[in-house]
């Protein structure tokens, strides 16, 4: 029998897909584990898609992306994100956010590497990580000046997280960022914010940390804005030098992002989203004020989750839920290192959304 890689050890089927699983067997679940919007791709996108294919722009793009989308993306993050060094030699386009972390993690981090997560975190991070062979280190999300003096490290190579996040819904103050690139400068590491959620800023508070600061690696895609995520789309901002290394590994590994879906995205960037974002809102506060009796939470102010603190195990109230209730949510562990937090997702039609909190109530 042939052995895997030892890197493969740390790997394992991720429990969200294994939730799809589950929600697949069970009849009419109340799913709230679904990290994407519910919501259709709008029409003008799909449109947009469907044409590219006629006109035959199914071959390989430029290993970059097409010069378009990159000219539209450098308005996009100078306009929106007040990234004003965003120029399109500094951009990559990619095949979604996974495939960005595949490229960075591949071209900088060597085995032993430090590495610093703020945690909650989204599970690729250390598991890919991991797989780099990285050591890793974790900050929480509501780290202050007192937190970032204590660190301290040999070797960081790079500090990760997600602005908003995935899984709390947390969106960053400036002081924080701040902070931040403090501990990048005084250890010469990476600052990689990952900003797939950014339109979904529900009180206005959210920062690029590019805004102010010319060495991040800024990520940020069309997967959960449009609900594009089969179609594999995302964008990497950052020093031309790190750009141009990354550009190299795509050739070898990803190739390019789809074509298609590169001519879809220009037509996304044209794209007003502000009426979904509302009916977001919407949902936010009508689960804030179904649960907050029931459980010690604070109001999401970004992305579409709330990470809820439990009595008990983790594990067992997801499967109490789903034996009692039917209801599906996913066990707090993998996005931190406690048992103590579920994670639902309010993306999700109003009636589901019922049916769901009132099956929280109940499991409280």
């Amino acid at each position: 029998m042939k052995n895997f890689a030892d890197s493969m050890n740390g790997l394992d089927t991720s429990p969200i897909r294994k939730a799809f699983e589950l929600a697949a067997t069970i009849k009419d679940p109340i799913n709230l584990s679904i990290g994407q919007p519910h919501f259709p791709c709008p029409p003008n996108i799909i449109n947009s898609l469907n044409e590219a294919a006629n006109l035959g722009k199914t071959a390989y793009t430029l290993t970059g992306g097409i010069p378009e989308l990159k000219q539209a993306l450098s308005e996009k993050y100078k306009s929106a994100n007040q990234i004003n060094y965003a120029t399109p030699e500094r951009i990559l386009v990619t095949s979604g956010i996974s495939s960005a972390l595949l490229l960075l993690f591949t071209a900088l981090v060597n085995r032993d590497d430090e590495c610093l997560i703020i945690t909650p975190y989204f599970l690729m991070y250390p598991s890919m990580l991991k797989f780099h062979g990285a050591k890793l280190h974790f900050l929480p999300e509501d780290f202050t000046e007192e937190d970032v003096k204590k660190l301290n490290f040999k070797n960081l190579k790079l500090i990760i997280y997600s602005n908003p996040s995935n899984p709390t819904g947390y969106i960053f103050s400036k002081s924080q960022l701040e902070l931040l690139v403090g501990v990048a400068e005084k250890f010469n590491s990476y600052l990689i914010s990952d900003e797939i959620y950014e339109l979904f800023d529900y009180d206005k508070e959210f920062i690029s940390v590019g805004s102010f600061y010319d060495k991040a690696i800024t990520l940020s895609g069309f997967s959960k804005t449009y609900n594009m995520t089969g179609l594999r789309l995302a964008s990497i901002v950052a020093e031309e030098e790190v750009i141009r290394e990354l550009t190299k590994l795509q050739q070898y590994t990803i190739v390019c992002a789809p074509s298609t879906t590169q001519y879809a995205g220009l037509e996304a960037l044209k794209t007003d989203m502000s009426s979904y974002i509302l009916d977001y809102k919407e949902k936010r506060d009508f689960v804030y004020h179904s649960l907050k009796d029931y459980y010690n939470i604070k109001k999401s102010k970004g992305a579409f989750y709330y990470f809820i603190p439990i009595k008990g195990n983790d594990e067992e109230f997801v499967k109490r839920a789903v034996l009692e209730k039917k209801l599906i949510t996913v066990p707090g562990f993998i996005f931190n290192q406690t048992n103590s937090y579920i994670r639902i997702s309010f993306a999700s039609e109003k009636s589901n959304l019922e049916k769901g909190m009132k099956a929280l109530q109940e499991l409280a």
